[in-house]
């Protein structure tokens, strides 16, 4: 029983230290309609609401 605990203890420490590396790895951006965009949403170009009555 102790065995299935520690590689259940192994797998979960594993998983855990791959999402960290995933996500100090993680490319940083915003997604919209056009797809992702790298680097911060610039407020000034966005097209603003379709219908703005």
């Amino acid at each position: 029983m102790m065995t299935i605990f520690f590689i259940a203890l192994a797998l979960t420490a594993a998983g855990l230290i791959t999402e960290l590396v995933a996500a100090t790895h993680a490319p940083f951006g915003y997604q919209d309609e056009a797809g992702f965009h790298y680097g911060n949403e610039s407020s000034g170009n966005s097209p603003g609401p379709e219908n703005p009555s």
